[in-house]
């Protein structure tokens, strides 16, 4: 088991069939609500989190032309995020961040492991799943 896949199974998010099942295990491990919005976040800046009182917000560029995957890919990002922060309560939310080629690690092991979550949405829950499972029933 590679060290991304690890760390999905530790999450619980292994089992997501889509971004918003996995928008949910992130919400009851933080054991607050996680929001998903689209808004401005100015040039640059496709996803942003923030830890509000209320709960976690993920916003979403309003302004970006993004595909539906492009977007459910910000939104795992951020949501790593947020898995992070749970396992460092006292680290605080990331800024925004103006990436260049995910130089950052921290931006770096967010996208990787976004894309991971991806694939194994896409995976156990997404149309090459069902399809795949349907050709067993012809």
């Amino acid at each position: 088991m590679t060290e991304h896949r690890a760390w999905l199974t530790s999450a619980g998010l292994d089992r997501a069939r889509s971004i918003d099942e996995a928008r949910g295990i992130v919400a009851t491990r933080r054991g607050r609500p996680v929001d998903v919005v689209d808004g401005p976040l100015g040039e640059g800046v496709s996803g942003m989190w923030l830890s509000l009182p209320d709960g976690e917000k993920v916003i979403v560029s309003s302004e970006a032309a993004l595909s539906p995957r492009h977007r459910q890919h910000i939104i795992a990002h951020e949501l790593v995020h947020i898995l992070d922060a749970c396992d460092d309560p006292t680290a605080p939310p990331p800024g925004p961040q103006r990436r260049n080629r995910y130089e950052d690690p921290v931006e770096h092991r967010a996208e990787s492991l976004a894309s991971e979550l991806m694939m194994s949405i896409e995976a156990t829950g997404g149309v090459a799943h069902r399809l795949a499972g349907m050709e067993r029933y012809r």
